[in-house]
């Protein structure tokens, strides 16, 4: 099986994400950038008015770690609660699946910390089967 991986979306003339893709691993490619179901609700300005400092990969790294307890943990409700988060994170959960199997494309550079990281994981865990 090939793995699937991340690719960045690009304002470039004649850019084709699917083309791009294919051409990477003979994959599709899935956007999760904002807007979509799977764009990362934390950012690097909310992080920064939220009183955190350092720079901005730091900071991009502690965005990335919210969107992971966010929507890999138990803890979830700790970075983000009400009906609003709520309603986002199973959205989120419920598109989960199309992500399996396909390369993810952001905004983010290839070598800064993208939530597109933490989807791959989370999209192409292995699935366990009932015994």
């Amino acid at each position: 099986m090939t793995t699937p991986v991340r690719l960045r979306l690009s304002r470039a003339k004649g850019f084709d994400l699917q083309a791009l893709s294919l051409a990477t691993n003979g994959l599709p490619a899935v956007n999760v950038a904002r807007p979509s179901v799977f764009g990362n609700p934390f950012t690097v300005a909310g992080c920064r008015a939220a009183g955190y400092s350092g720079d901005d990969r730091e900071i991009a790294r502690r965005v990335v770690e919210a969107f992971r307890v966010w929507i890999d943990t138990p803890y979830w409700r700790e970075n983000w609660s009400g009906p609003e988060s709520e309603a986002a994170r199973a959205a989120l959960l419920d598109a989960m699946l199309r992500l399996r199997g396909k390369n993810l494309v952001c905004w983010c550079a290839l070598d800064a910390p993208c939530h597109a990281d933490v989807l791959l994981e989370i999209a192409n865990r292995p699935i366990c089967e009932a015994v």
